[in-house]
């Protein structure tokens, strides 16, 4: 039976996988990203192998809804957060995901269909023209045939390209959503860091509710003068910091940071004592000279 998924897509119900492949590329265990998510999350490469036969089987052109990752391939929000996070899976602005650069190593649907459509019309006319001439080919020929014609491009998904993650080149495109988060924020630092913690903070929450709690930081009268003392804005995302309380008052005449360390209140203290006994000690040649002069 089919079905059409949140995307617009039709699909067969989950009962049989068509015919095909989904291939990875031997170096595939070299790739940055994969070897990053092999150490933060090693199930979350299951899930991606998962993800992506799912796509290449369903024609989704590396499109997946949240629901089908949970619910279909039982992949959990650990393993969602740690492929976004090594950018191998992105979500999309509609409640989905989509696989990073899948259409550039694997076939849309629209190529699947159109090499299907044609390897019909080809079997068709080596039809006709078998039948019209009555020329009866031997076996091998008619089991080349078959399998020529059974295994298509839907088949095969892009078997000459197979598929394997990016390995970090080109960085993504800034959304507009975080374009404006960072420019709200006060401490620019590391900002590729930063819009992969915004990606990641975006299936905890509201893009909302993370803007209004920068605004918030941002504005906040206790905030640090000194942006020593200020997070980043990727520590911040990852922290939840949007949830907050108001930062506590500052003291009164303080410059923007907490206060000196215990080493450094014992050295300003040893410092002042010291110049205490030098000053006693000049005042006391001083008065001798006095004296001796008298």
């Amino acid at each position: 039976m089919s079905i059409v998924d949140g995307y617009g897509f039709q699909r067969e119900e989950i009962t049989m996988a068509r015919r095909g492949y989904a291939k990875f590329k031997n170096d595939f265990y070299l790739n940055g990203k994969a070897r990053e998510l092999r150490s933060i999350c090693p199930s979350a490469l299951g899930a991606f192998v998962f993800a992506v036969t799912y796509c290449s089987d369903n024609l989704t052109d590396g499109r997946i809804s949240d629901r089908d990752l949970h619910y279909v391939l039982g992949i959990g929000d650990e393993e969602i957060d740690a492929l976004c996070a090594v950018d191998m899976l992105e979500p999309d602005g509609n409640g989905g995901y989509v696989i990073h650069d899948y259409t550039e190593h694997n076939s849309r649907r629209a190529q699947v269909e159109k090499k299907r459509e044609q390897s019909s019309k080809n079997y068709r006319k080596r039809r006709f023209s078998s039948l019209s001439s009555d020329i009866h080919p031997d076996e091998s020929e008619l089991n080349r045939t078959k399998h020529k014609n059974t295994r298509t491009q839907e088949d095969s998904s892009k078997d000459e390209s197979p598929y394997s993650p990016p390995g970090g080149g080109e960085f993504d495109e800034y959304t507009q959503e975080f374009e404006q988060c960072w420019t709200a924020y006060p401490k620019k630092t590391d900002k590729r860091e930063a819009f992969k913690a915004f990606k990641a903070a975006k299936r905890r929450t509201s893009f909302a509710v993370i803007y209004a709690g920068v605004q918030k930081y941002a504005t906040d009268p206790n905030l640090p003068s000194d942006l020593t003392y200020v997070k980043s804005m990727a520590n911040w995302l990852r922290g939840d910091c949007w949830s907050n309380p108001p930062l506590p008052e500052r003291r009164a005449g303080g410059g923007g940071g907490p206060g000196p360390s215990r080493s450094q209140q014992n050295l300003d203290h040893n410092r002042k004592v010291v110049e205490r006994a030098l000053a006693l000690e000049r005042a006391e040649e001083q008065a001798a000279r006095k004296e001796i002069g008298s």
